[in-house]
């Protein structure tokens, strides 16, 4: 019939067209050009599809064994997988097949280079026929493989402090550890960092090291000295540093410690931290107030060692030299974890070589479910990068005295500055009894006016100067949350006065003609200007490390006094004009971005009258909470 007739062309159509397709995609799998296979992985790995690149040089390599290019090729796509082990075979193949080929020479020491086997990839190219070693491209490999060497051999092979190196690095991985992508560069026989071996990927753990490894304050205190201090329940001024030095001079005594290899590659030396400074060294410091928390931590120290001596009379066999040259390798290597949920201090060999850098390029915990410390990476760091950790946001000063370092361009730097309450200030017993009778403060200062130690600067500052009604103070005393008591049965309770606002044109006046006078007096005590400082540390050649800190430590204090002088200056002018003037005058000033939380938020709303409220005028005192009126004076 017609309608069968139909079917059958339309089923004979069909079956032509699958057939048609079939024949197309077969041909299409069957290409049997291997230039145009080489040409398609070429694409590929362009492409960044390195294992499709590989299928297609593969296919190619069947086609045609003896091509060195495609060899080439693929040793090149195998690279790119961290796949050193084919990347060396396929360039060594090509190599074989072409001995003159000088891609064959720089994929195989490429892909020896990245594995991390420097030598022998300089071996391969000393190797190669003369014509191969005059390419462009191998004289550039050579010459980056030969200052990786130099890089990674500052100290010979049979120098005591490599040996004991290698030493504690076989100590570790029989202990367990793992960090094969990592590794130790010495820069000096007292410097060294670690460098990423090969490439590590972002949130790639690099670094495990087992619970067995760790030295942790449960340890110390569980020795026969630590115990005794426990028991003796000590006002230690820092515990946690105390118990892990008393831990290690005992163990060191101990002629079989396990740790021994770790002990043995800790710095000998600490004279790089300013408390056991030289008087000659500290004479760079003329003038700077860190000089004062140098002899403060110095005091310290030596009182933790008497009072562990006065209560454990065997500590005796320890000397105040020793304790102190082990207190301050603790302090500068102490990590704070939690283990199985509770949170104590350990020391972790190898973690603690580390240095420091912002911002934060790795992260570290202690993992139950490894059971060990690890460091996984927040970023890519290339190979050959050095692996760094973040100490946190400090000041020089904190770097100085408990690392033995000064972080250079360091945009956290503070200076102390002491603030008491005059005893010609009609309001000083007033002033005394709201500070529960505390005559001086210390307040750290910056260049970051976000910071909230400005801020509480800048209120004690006003609270100091202040001369009005007494009753505006105790509003302003009502408004925050209480510091402290003296006693469980006191009334008195201290306040920090740390979110007093403008409170007048007259106070605040008198606020900053008292930071730039006190700034002013600060910087008339070093011996050199900032000016002079930079052009010391540009110019001279024969610093030591101790000398060149000591002048970086005083610069860092120095900018902050100075910018100190540079707001209040600025704002000294604005304060007197017409708020219109005033935004007008700092409009143009230079990086007035640095002033902006200050000027704009704090100055002209004072200048327009306008009261700013305290940041905690929501925490009232539960004792007090009558509506606070203040009181503004022009």
């Amino acid at each position: 019939s017609e309608m069968c007739i139909r079917d059958r062309v339309s089923t004979q159509s069909t079956w032509d067209l699958r057939k048609q397709m079939k024949k197309g995609k077969s041909k299409k799998k069957e290409i049997k050009d291997p230039a145009v296979l080489k040409e398609k992985g070429n694409t590929a790995f362009q492409n960044k599809e390195f294992d499709r690149a590989i299928e297609y040089f593969s296919k190619a390599l069947t086609l045609d064994p003896k091509n060195e290019a495609i060899l080439s090729n693929r040793s090149a796509a195998h690279l790119e997988n961290d796949d050193f082990e084919n990347a060396i075979a396929d360039a060594t193949g090509a190599i074989a097949l072409k001995p003159d080929y000088p891609k064959g020479y720089f994929r195989k020491a490429a892909a020896l280079r990245k594995a991390d086997k420097v030598e022998e990839a300089i071996e391969v190219l000393k190797a190669a026929p003369e014509k191969v070693r005059e390419d462009e491209f191998i004289k550039k490999l050579m010459e980056g493989l030969v200052n990786d060497y130099k890089e990674d051999n500052v100290l010979p092979k049979d120098h005591p402090e490599i040996i004991r190196f290698n030493k504690f690095v076989k100590w570790l991985k029989d202990g367990g550890a793992t960090f094969d992508k990592i590794k130790m560069r010495y820069y000096s026989p007292d410097y060294r960092g670690v460098h990423a071996r090969m490439k590590l990927k972002k949130n790639e753990v690099f670094l495990v090291i087992p619970r067995k490894l760790l030295i942790t304050l449960e340890m110390a205190k569980a020795t026969p000295i630590g115990s005794k201090m426990e028991k003796a329940h000590l006002n230690l001024l820092s515990p946690k540093h105390s118990f892990l030095s008393c831990f290690v001079l005992q163990e060191k005594k101990k002629p079989d410690t396990p740790f021994e290899p770790y002990f043995d590659i800790l710095p000998k030396s600490t004279s790089n931290f300013p408390i056991f400074f030289t008087p000659e060294e500290k004479k760079w410091l003329t003038g700077s107030p860190f000089l004062n928390q140098v002899e403060e931590k110095i005091a310290d120290v030596h009182k933790d060692y008497n009072t562990i001596l006065t209560h454990v009379p065997e500590f005796s066999q320890f000397t105040y030299d020793e304790f102190s040259h082990v207190r301050m390798l603790i302090s500068s290597r102490i990590f704070g974890i939690c283990i199985e949920g509770k949170k104590t201090d350990a020391l972790v060999p190898l973690a603690d070589m580390l240095n420091h850098r912002r911002p934060q390029q790795t992260a570290w915990e202690y993992s139950d479910k490894r059971t060990g410390f690890i460091i996984e990476t927040k970023d890519v760091i290339e190979r050959g990068d050095q692996v760094y950790d973040s100490y946190g946001k400090k000041c020089n000063s904190r770097f100085f005295l408990n690392y033995g370092f000064i972080n250079e361009n360091n945009d956290a730097n503070e200076v102390p500055i002491k603030m008491r309450i005059s005893d010609d200030d009609p309001l000083s017993a007033v002033k005394r009894k709201l500070v529960s009778y505390s005559d001086e403060k210390t307040i750290r200062v910056s260049e970051d006016l976000n910071e909230k130690n400005m801020s509480h600067f800048f209120s004690y500052a006003r609270f100091l100067e202040f001369k009005g009604d007494p009753m505006t103070l105790y509003n302003y005393q009502f408004q925050q949350p209480p510091a402290r008591k003296n006693d469980e049965d006191d009334d008195d309770v201290a306040y920090e006065c740390a979110n007093i606002p403008p409170i007048s044109i007259k106070n605040e006046k008198e606020v900053l003609t008292w930071i730039q006078f006190t700034a002013n007096s600060m910087l008339k005590r070093y011996t050199t200007p900032y000016e002079e400082d930079l052009k010391i540390l540009e110019t001279t050649k024969d610093f030591t490390f101790n000398t060149r800190n000591c002048v970086l430590m005083r610069s860092g204090e120095k900018k902050v006094l100075l910018f100190l002088i540079e707001l209040t200056t600025l704002a000294l002018e604005l304060i007197d004009l017409p708020i219109k003037k005033a935004k007008e005058v700092y409009a143009k000033t230079p990086n007035k971005d640095r002033f902006e939380k200050y000027v704009v938020q704090q100055l002209f709303p004072l200048i327009l009258s306008i009261p700013t409220k305290p940041q905690a005028l929501h925490l009232l005192n539960p004792i007090n909470k009558k509506t606070v009126s203040y009181t503004h004076l022009r």
